[in-house]
Formats: C-alpha cells, sequence, structure tokens
C-alpha cells in the first residue's frame, strides 16, 4: 500500500501468535514513544483465546496529534508466517518488514519495502531456554531503527517486570542485542520523526479513562459482571478501591449488577455500572425500573460485534438501536458517545449531573476501538469536575409530606420532582416500579382502570417524559471538524469521528472539499443538529454497523435522510483511508452524473 501521505508520523504494527507476549512489546513501545515526546493512538488485534490464533499490536505514532491508526504500515514486525501473510501487503513505500527467515519465509516485497532478516530466536535463546523472548528482541531492534534512546526502552521494560528482577535484566539484555542488531543493519533511509525528551505524554484508553471521570465525579459505587471489551474498567476500579474509598461488587451476572447498582444510587451514592452488548440486554428491564422509580443511574456500555457472543474481542457500533428502545414502553434516558478516551473522562462526570439533575438512566456508548482495544495521547486532564445533585432534599418542609409520607413524585413544572434519601427525617414513601401516585402509592392493583388512577397515570408518565426537554436543552450540538462550508459533510458518532479527523487534510491536499460533524451528545439531539445538517450541501454517513443506524435515527428526529453511507461492520476499526476512498467514490459519482 503506497500513500502521498507526508505527515510527520509512523504506523508500526507488530504481529504474532496469542501467547507471544506482543501485547506486552506493544504496550512497552507505546510507552517508550509517549515518554520521547511522540503522540500515539494504538490498536490491540487480539483473539478471544489465550494462545494460539494471530494477533497484533498497531501504533500510530506522530509529532503532531494522531487521531486513527493512520495510513498503511511503515514498520513491521513479523514473528510467525501468520503475521507477515497477513500483514506485508498493507506496508508502505519506503518501509520496513522486519522478521526471522528461521521462523517466517519472506515473499512478494510490495515495491520499495525494504527488508531485515534477524535472528531473533537465535539471539532469544540466549536469555532463556524458551524464544519467548523474540518479542522483547524485536522490539528493541524496533527501536534502534527509529533512533529511540536505548536507556528509554530499557527503563520501560523494567517497569514491565519490576516485580521480577531476574526477568526484568534479561529482557533488558535481550532488548539491547536487538538495538546493536539494528544499529548494525539498519537501512540508509527509513521513515523517522523527532523525538523530544524533555516531555512524556500521558496515554490511556477509554475504559480507564470513564472510571478516572466517573471517580472524579464522585462516584463510590461500582458493579459488574466481567465482560470484554468492558472488563478494564472493573480491573481499574479493583486496582485503585482502597485508595479511593469505591466498593466494588463483582455480581453473578449482569442482572445482579444494575440491581446492585439502582440499590446503591437510591441508597446515595454515585453508581455505575458497566457491561458489553450481551450483558447489556440482560440489564435492560432493570433500567426501566430506574426510570420508573426516577433513580439516578449510569451504565456505560462498550460495545463490540454481535449479536449473541458474536466478536468479543473485536469492535462495533451495533447497539444503538437497542439503546434507544431499552426495557418496554417510553420513558426518558439520556445517550452519550465519547469520541475518545479524553471524551470519556469528561463525558463520565456530565452523565452523573444529568443523571442526578433529572433521575434518570445515562447510558454512556463507548466500543473496543478506543476502550479495551485502543489507547491515544490525552492533554492535561482537569480534575475540577462540577457536581449538581439536583433537587435532593436534606430538610423536609411542610408542603412536601401529608404528615405521613413524603410526595416524592410530586407533579412538577419540569418534570423533575425533589428527592430524598432513606433515613431523612419525614421523607418516608414507598418507590414503586408499578405506576404510582405522586406518594408512590400503587395505581396497578385494585384502582387500575378507575377514573382517579387513569388520570394520574397519563400525569406521571407526562412528568417523567417531560424531562425531556430539559435534558434536550443540556445536549450539545455536533462538533464541527474543518472548513465552515464545504462541498460534503461527513456525519459520525463517537469513535466513527477520528478516522475522518486524519482523512480530511488528505482530501484537501487532493483538492476535495470536505468537513464533518461530530455526534457525541445522542439522546435527546440537540436542538441544533437539524439546522447544522440542513445546511450542509451534501451529507456522508460514517459508522460502524451493517444498517446505518445513526442515520436511520436522525431521518426519524429530523426528517433529514442521509442517501450515501460508509458502514464497516466486520469486526476492525475503520482507516483513514477508506474515508478517503470513499469521500473520493461519492464525489466522482456526483461529477459523472452532472456530465452525464
Amino acid at each position: 500500500m503506497s500513500t502521498n501521505h507526508t505527515r510527520a508520523d509512523l504506523t508500526l504494527r507488530l504481529g504474532a501468535a496469542a501467547g507471544d507476549g506482543i501485547q506486552s512489546a506493544g504496550e512497552i513501545m507505546m510507552k517508550t514513544l509517549s515518554r520521547s515526546g511522540a503522540y500515539v493512538t494504538t490498536y490491540n488485534g487480539n483473539q478471544s483465546l489465550i494462545r494460539g490464533g494471530h494477533v497484533w499490536f498497531h501504533i500510530h505514532a506522530g509529532e503532531i496529534p494522531v487521531y486513527s491508526l493512520g495510513y498503511g504500515i511503515d514498520y513491521l514486525i513479523a514473528l510467525t508466517q501468520l503475521a507477515y501473510d497477513e500483514h506485508y501487503g498493507e506496508v508502505n513505500s519506503g518501509g520496513v518488514v522486519i522478521y526471522d527467515s528461521s521462523q517466517v519465509k519472506a515473499h512478494d516485497f510490495p515495491n520499495g519495502v525494504k527488508s531485515i532478516d534477524a535472528p531473533l530466536v537465535k539471539i532469544a535463546l540466549k536469555y532463556d531456554k524458551r524464544p519467548i523472548m523474540k518479542n522483547t528482541v524485536a522490539l528493541g531492534l524496533l527501536g534502534g531503527l527509529l533512533g529511540l534512546k536505548f536507556d528509554v526502552i530499557a527503563n520501560t521494560i523494567g517497569e514491565q517486570f519490576a516485580k521480577k528482577p531476574d526477568v526484568r535484566e534479561s529482557n533488558v539484555a535481550a532488548a539491547r542485542e536487538g538495538y546493536t542488531f539494528a544499529e548494525q543493519h539498519a537501512p540508509e533511509t527509513m521513515k523517522r520523526i523527532k523525538f523530544n525528551y524533555a516531555v512524556k505524554r500521558s496515554i490511556m484508553h477509554a475504559d480507564y479513562a470513564v472510571a478516572l471521570g466517573a471517580v472524579n465525579a464522585g462516584c463510590r459505587f461500582y458493579a459488574a459482571y466481567p465482560m470484554s471489551p468492558a472488563s478494564p474498567i472493573v480491573h481499574w476500579m479493583t486496582a485503585n478501591a482502597r485508595e479511593l474509598g469505591i466498593r466494588v461488587f463483582l455480581g453473578e451476572d449482569e442482572i445482579g449488577v444494575v440491581n446492585a447498582t439502582i440499590g446503591a444510587s437510591f441508597a446515595g451514592a454515585r453508581a455505575m455500572c458497566a457491561t458489553s452488548g450481551g450483558g447489556f440486554s440482560l440489564m435492560q428491564e432493570a433500567i426501566g425500573q430506574a426510570a420508573m422509580t426516577e433513580t439516578p443511574l449510569v451504565v456505560v456500555d462498550v460495545m463490540r460485534a454481535g449479536p449473541s457472543t458474536g466478536l468479543p474481542t473485536k469492535t462495533s457500533q451495533g447497539d444503538l438501536n437497542m439503546v434507544l428502545g431499552i426495557s418496554h414502553d417510553d420513558f426518558p434516558r439520556a445517550i452519550i458517545a465519547p469520541r475518545s478516551p479524553e471524551d470519556a473522562y469528561y463525558l463520565a462526570g456530565r452523565a452523573f449531573n444529568l443523571a442526578e439533575r433529572y433521575q434518570i438512566p445515562v447510558i454512556i456508548l463507548l466500543d473496543f476501538a478506543i476502550g479495551d482495544g485502543g489507547y491515544a495521547t490525552i492533554d492535561e486532564l482537569d480534575f475540577n469536575t462540577p457536581i449538581d445533585r439536583g433537587k435532593l432534599v436534606r430538610e423536609v418542609t411542610k408542603d412536601m409530606t401529608n404528615g405521613v409520607w413524603f410526595k416524592r413524585y410530586s407533579l412538577t413544572e419540569d418534570g423533575v420532582s425533589p428527592r430524598a434519601l432513606p433515613g431523612t427525617s419525614g421523607a418516608m414513601y414507598v418507590a414503586k416500579t408499578d405506576e404510582h401516585d405522586e406518594w408512590g402509592h400503587d395505581l396497578s392493583d385494585v384502582e387500575a382502570g378507575l377514573k382517579t388512577a387513569i388520570h394520574m397515570r397519563e400525569k406521571q408518565h407526562v412528568k417523567r417524559m417531560s424531562k425531556l426537554k430539559g435534558v434536550a436543552s443540556e445536549m450539545r450540538p455536533p462538533e464541527l471538524y474543518g472548513p465552515d462550508r464545504a462541498d460534503l459533510t461527513l456525519v459520525s458518532w463517537g469513535s466513527s469521528a477520528l478516522p475522518i479527523r486524519e482523512a480530511i487534510p488528505v482530501l484537501k491536499s487532493s483538492g476535495f472539499s470536505v468537513n464533518s460533524l461530530e455526534f457525541f451528545d445522542i439522546f435527546p439531539l440537540s436542538a441544533d443538529a437539524h439546522s447544522m445538517l440542513a445546511g450542509a450541501s451534501r451529507l456522508l454517513n460514517v459508522e460502524q454497523n451493517i444498517t446505518a443506524q445513526f442515520a436511520k435515527y436522525l431521518r426519524r428526529e429530523t426528517g433529514i435522510e442521509i442517501k450515501e453511507n460508509l458502514l464497516k461492520y466486520n469486526g476492525e476499526p475503520i482507516y483513514p483511508a477508506e474515508v478517503v476512498d470513499a469521500v473520493k467514490n461519492a464525489l466522482k459519482h456526483e461529477e459523472m452524473e452532472q456530465l452525464a
């Protein structure tokens, strides 16, 4: 794959079999680059098994911010034949393939691609009876080719094996030998970037970021049943629970998890749970319970390809329809979809404020590509997150009670009733999951069908749904990226915005006028969404599902139909080159129609 992309960046891919330690090597290189002043974005192409199969780790690094996985591969480390066969065709002209001919039969090198046949296994066997350290040798070799300081590589390896001094020393030595080999056998010309060792950049993936953002916003209860790719959230919460005062509950299933979260929130804690699509399916009735009892609730769905078990370690944006139609009948909710790890941190805080201000469920939609699957550079975070607990009553006044019962579900103009925590003096009420009156008393048993109950049902239903007006007023419009006016506007939501950002400069250099609208506040839509869509000359939707779920949702809400789509649904992330091709095809097709 050749490209005329001229940015000061590099793309690296390390491929091997599961169990060969390629993820560890990739993370060490990612950290080394970040600690050398580079911006990075990564993707972990792993399989849902512990050993065997094929895995790879992709890194896009640059002197300026990078958003996606970049264009092609500049450096490929292929530790197995399958790794070579799968990826050699994507190596850019001027790129380098690193392999060991005792393990890999190289063939069909693309034009302009250089190769380095390195004795990775032979070197690795000097330091262990098994060739397990061939990944570390290759890592050192790659660092030498890139011109990285070996001390930075060695320090990062040392941290990885800090609790195993012997393993640490042998891995550093193996990397050193690979580094020396590179110095002796490096091609005369290679693509490189400049490093700034005075700057160490922070990196994080969205699972960790949403956990950090939640805790910074006051989350003190977290519940989970481990499900990829949401599992890193519970790992982070557990690792930091004691220091940060978090109660972590590992449930027997997702039903127990979401009900425990609702219980903790009802008791007054800021509480969150997370899962993926399959687990979210089990949570849906309980989410309706939170809506009916008007208990604040934050749920994270880290999307993966489905249905059912689907592709557990692959990415998708296929859960939008599900979260729009949670549970049964209508009830208010908010849906937000971070574009990046940095977004995930800040939107977590917003989610808790929205949940408590309007006493509703708030769903955060992440996906594998930016969650468990991908780290990215983040700027310095602002930890001064405002906390708004909404209409939380600390002292009950006479107008809130009839002397016995607290009017928890009082009919208010904005749809939000005063909320009291258990134990608040004079605030006794019934929190029914059945329809109820203002005191929480049941309307669904002996009073069902009676005129008084019918009218109260209508009033309570309207009251709950009227919250959406307030929520909508807080929803932010899509962010415009690129020029104010363009011949074609790309529409994205969540992480699909990132490859578009790196496609736009390339399209501009080719003479194409393109911008994008990046949606992250999904439901309810901002009032400005319609005018921004309507003001575009032409629209092309980009998302990761087979039915263009977001485009159909926009048509339903705004009446604007997006007729052209770039849809990817094979479990792999969207690459900017795919966006470039889709735009060129769309605009060239328009030119042909005009000529006809």
